[in-house]
């Protein structure tokens, strides 16, 4: 009767001290996959993209979400943007491993825990990453991530990355989920293996779903982020099934209780890193305002006036970005204008086929401006050239055939463009625009919204007088 009274009363420490844990393994997830987001950005492809003569000039980071880099690789090379986009997942396999290493050196349980769950948000973060986003780029034949764009530039094919990134995930998950025992051992009792592999697996789940039901609330995509948490349930369990076989359980062991200070610890790093994400970067990519490096542009309005000698007068209104509310704090300060002119430059050259322009000047104004759906005031960046003559294809007929390429495409888009024509008629165009009249003058304006449904090219079809 003594022995069942002390089952009982060592089952239910067992219990509570599997609560306890569970919480604080959700906490130290969050820091975790905050730590594992910035790293991927900061290091995987902003530091790769700089040190390959990029400029990197702003970045946005979620424990929950979607992280972004923005790096100008305008002038890149194809090998190049597939080592920045590579970037990434590789700096999260290496520095994941690196911090699993480091995390055996500490000899504290909080600190142990806090780079235990980076590690595994790093190494499982970009395996899986790998996996599936490859495994989803292959079957939809678009661009889903990094990976696509890693079969694209480096010529790897989808199938081998999703194997790869499989077989990483697994082994990932295999030693971590041994490693997690060792971590816990003197914290909960294993009477023998089964108690080990569910006690485990119960709280690495159960801290693992805490984090995706936050990211469901904040993000507003239940399926991806259901899908997500099955593949990670499931693989926590497969994985947890065959590493828990080589655990040896110790009945006789006293569970340790967990300390106010632990607690204390791993909470503190959780709120800081929270408050980082809230306060520094925004809860959403849709609503952030990141941290800029350097100003740099990020939307284009365009407003071409072509002449009936074709020469053309180019007014290119720039805002920096990638953040909606960037603009307000970066609008009375000085820039460095050379970003904007050889941005300027490059469109010209992009979009006209020529290089035979000239800079007028550039300054900022106050006009409306085009992007995200809708017209914004407070005025953009705008840089002023003209090219003397631009290059058409005449008809027999005697009319004139323009073709205008959108230079941002793939990666990027124009956000409006307006082609006023001064002396010439225009008598069609591809795809359809709105056409506005303004005595002497007839004016094509094509207003955009995403790189998805933006036109590669504007066809227009001109004739004189």
């Amino acid at each position: 009767m003594e022995e069942t009274k002390l089952e009982q009363h060592l089952s239910q420490d067992a219990l509570r001290a599997c609560l306890e844990l569970s919480i604080l393994v959700a906490l130290a997830t969050f820091s975790g996959s905050f730590a594992a987001a910035l790293t991927h950005e900061v290091i995987g492809h902003g530091l790769v993209g700089e040190l390959l003569g990029h400029n990197f000039y702003a970045f946005y980071v979620s424990p929950v979400g979607e992280s972004e880099a923005y790096i100008d690789l305008g002038q890149a090379s194809d090998f190049e943007q597939g080592l920045v986009n590579a970037g990434g997942i590789a700096s999260d396999i290496l520095l994941g491993l690196l911090v699993f290493w480091l995390s055996d050196k500490q000899r504290r349980f909080a600190p142990k825990l806090l780079t235990f769950f980076w590690s595994a948000d790093s190494l499982i973060g970009g395996s899986s990453y790998l996996a599936i986003s490859s495994f989803t780029s292959f079957i939809s034949g678009s661009p889903t991530g990094d990976p696509y764009w890693i079969s694209y530039f480096l010529h790897i094919p989808l199938p081998v990355l999703a194997f790869s990134g499989l077989a990483i995930c697994a082994a990932a998950y295999y030693f971590l989920f041994r490693k997690l025992a060792m971590l816990l051992a003197d914290r909960i009792q294993f009477s023998n293996r089964e108690e080990a592999f569910a006690f485990i697996s119960s709280i690495w789940i159960f801290g693992s779903l805490l984090v995706q039901t936050i990211s469901v609330i904040v993000e507003n995509e239940l399926g991806s982020k259901l899908l997500m948490a099955f593949f990670r349930s499931a693989s926590i369990l497969i994985m947890g099934y065959f590493a828990s076989s080589n655990i040896r359980a110790d009945p006789s062991r006293a569970i340790a209780p967990i300390g106010r200070r632990q607690f204390y610890a791993v909470s503190l790093v959780a709120i800081v890193s929270a408050a980082t994400w809230l306060g520094v970067f925004g809860p959403t990519s849709r609503e952030a305002h990141g941290i800029v490096l350097e100003e740099f542009p990020t939307y284009v309005n365009l407003r071409i006036t072509l002449l009936e000698n074709l020469t053309a007068i180019v007014q290119l209104a720039f805002r920096p970005g990638p953040f909606e509310n960037a603009w307000p704090n970066l609008k009375g300060t000085n820039p460095r204008w050379e970003h904007y002119v050889e941005e300027a430059g490059r469109i010209a050259s992009g979009m006209f086929g020529v290089e035979d322009f000239h800079i007028l000047g550039y300054f900022t104004d106050n006009e409306s401006f085009w992007y995200s759906g809708s017209w914004h005031a407070d005025g953009a960046r705008t840089v002023f050239l003209t090219i003397p003559k631009i290059r058409t294809e005449e008809m027999e007929s005697g009319e004139l055939a323009l073709v205008l390429l959108d230079p941002w495409k793939p990666f990027g888009f124009i956000d409006s463009l307006n082609v006023t024509l001064n002396g010439l008629r225009l008598l069609n165009v591809t795809p359809r625009a709105s056409i506005i009249n303004s005595g002497a003058m007839e004016s094509a304006l094509w207003l955009n919204n995403s790189t998805d449904t933006s036109p590669a090219e504007y066809s227009l079809l001109l004739s004189r007088g």
